[in-house]
């Protein structure tokens, strides 16, 4: 019985999906999605992230406005009143499991907020206020179910408010507030 047991588990294991991803896999990626910015000042990404370089990989904890955690992997992207201008449609949701805090109130960020924002499962803290994000609010943020923190204000938000929402039991901060054509769905 033994032997079958073990068997069974070394047939599984392709299947179990690792929580954490290689910094220089996440270095990478924060690198693409900077390629997308651009600042007040110029059309070239700020210079507020110049620390944000492959050649600087081995200090990606140090990068500017990134946090990491234990196991060295980016807990934290806080690039909150910056004054850039940029989307979410080059950010790899994927590339972060351990992302607890994701901040970037403050800016000029627009295009709708990804469905993949459903994958950050670790996320406590989602601050997308004070952009110009529009289209709808994905029901997918329900699935962030460890949420405690989330903030949609000031954007050009429309639709309805998804009724997976309800999901966030642990959200004690709840600002949806001062988007244009938001309205509450009923439910199924």
């Amino acid at each position: 019985m033994t032997f079958l047991y073990m068997l069974l588990l070394l047939s599984a294991l392709p299947l179990i999906k690792p929580t954490s991803i290689s910094p220089r896999k996440q270095a990478e990626s924060l690198v693409k999605w900077k390629g997308g910015f651009s600042s007040l000042s110029s059309l070239s990404p700020p210079s507020l992230l110049n620390s944000w370089s492959l050649t600087n990989l081995n200090s990606l904890c140090n990068w500017t406005a990134i946090s990491c955690s234990k196991t060295r992997t980016v807990s934290k992207i806080d690039l909150s009143n910056m004054q850039m201008w940029g989307t979410l449609s080059l950010f790899d949701f994927s590339s972060f499991p351990n992302l607890t805090h994701f901040n970037l109130n403050g800016n000029y960020f627009e295009g709708p907020i990804p469905y993949a924002v459903g994958n950050l499962s670790r996320l406590t803290s989602l601050d997308l206020g004070n952009n110009f994000f529009d289209h709808q609010i994905p029901s997918e943020i329900g699935q962030v179910t460890e949420l405690q923190y989330l903030n949609l204000c000031d954007n050009s938000l429309s639709g309805t408010i998804p009724y997976q929402l309800s999901n966030l039991q642990k959200v004690i901060v709840y600002i949806i507030q001062n988007s244009q054509n938001l309205y509450l769905n009923a439910g199924t």
